[in-house]
């Protein structure tokens, strides 16, 4: 693998501190700059002291870098447009976080940009890096696991606001800024991991969404959803800023995959996989680097000039389910797709 050079732009999302160590980390990565975009201006700084490498207020001047070759985006999902319209018309290569945007409007057109402009666009969405659900796609792909049936999927996390990073997250919680709550912010990671395992395009989504837990708060903090895939693949996910500030973990993640053949339980915060079928149980344990392979799948994507794992086609049809959700909560009703 050749080396690589990225940039990142924004300190706005909480996942850009991961992203920066992962980047920096790899082998064959060399972060050449970071760039100050919306809030956190002073953690984007102050890592780039600490990285010693260039800090850019304006984003345009990064991205001016002829050696560069693409960026992780960690704006306000709002800036997304804004953001891989610069980069792409100046060949930079794009890894932005979720969600890809707020509408599908948006989406179509990050997709549209990027596709012209020939550069590659991810998404990142961790659970497809993380060890045991990658396992049970093995499985499930190869026919060990039999057909699936069902899936049901539990991620809670803390309010942003209690994110213990001395960085303001604040716009996570403003209807303007983050476009849904808890159920988009948490929930749209396992809502890909749903289609992902299923193998298939969603249906029809049936979901509650509400203000349950932190009365008062503008937008909703947690949501259940039920969807129903194309290939009879049923999936059921509950999401949402749900754990109480005494919860040992800030976010955790629980999948129970039951299939034809095998039963699979994958418990995140404890690192524990168990894997039931006809001769027993087997159990793994593991250590979360799902960052750590997105950033490299990322990487390898633009060194052998291929489709990244998760493209903007898989980061829209995420966003397509979650929005449906939203409006089966609003209405009472199931949606189709």
């Amino acid at each position: 693998m050749k080396e690589i050079n990225l940039g990142i732009v924004s300190f706005a999302h909480p996942h850009a501190p991961r992203y920066a160590a992962a980047i920096v980390n790899h082998p064959y990565i060399n972060l050449i700059g970071i760039a100050g975009l919306g809030v956190n201006a002073s953690l984007a700084q102050q890592t780039a002291s600490r990285y010693g490498v260039p800090y850019y207020d304006d984003f345009a001047e990064l991205l001016e870098k002829d050696e560069l070759a693409g960026i992780y985006v960690g704006t306000e999902p709002r800036r997304h447009l804004e953001v891989v319209r610069e980069a792409a018309t100046r060949g930079k290569h794009i890894l932005c976080d979720k969600p890809i945007a707020l509408t599908l409007e948006e989406a179509d057109e990050i997709i549209r940009i990027c596709r012209e402009a020939g550069v590659k666009l991810m998404v990142p969405f961790n659970p497809r890096f993380q060890l045991p659900v990658m396992k049970v796609k093995e499985a499930l792909d190869s026919g060990e696991a039999g057909e699936l049936i069902s899936i049901f999927a539990i991620k809670y996390g803390k309010l942003p606001t209690k994110i213990p990073l001395q960085a303001d997250y604040s716009w996570l919680i403003d209807p303007e800024e983050a476009g849904g709550g808890g159920f988009l912010d948490i929930g749209i990671h396992a809502v890909d991991a749903l289609r992902w395992l299923a193998g298939s395009e969603a249906r029809r989504v049936y979901a509650h969404i509400g203000t349950v837990i932190h009365k008062g708060l503008a937008l909703d903090d947690i949501g259940t959803l039920t969807v129903e895939f194309a290939n009879g693949v049923v999936g059921t996910l509950s999401a949402g800023w749900a754990n109480p500030d005494g919860y040992p973990t800030w976010l955790d993640v629980r999948f129970e995959i039951l299939t034809t053949k095998a039963a699979f339980l994958i418990d995140s915060p404890y690192h524990a996989y168990w894997y039931y079928d006809s001769k027993g149980a087997k159990r793994l344990y593991w250590w979360r680097r799902d960052v750590d392979g997105l950033v490299d799948e990322f990487a390898k994507a633009i060194s052998e000039d291929r489709e990244p794992a998760i493209t903007g086609e898989d980061a829209r049809a995420a966003l397509a389910i979650t929005l449906a959700a939203y409006e089966s909560a609003r209405t009472g009703k199931v949606v189709t797709l």
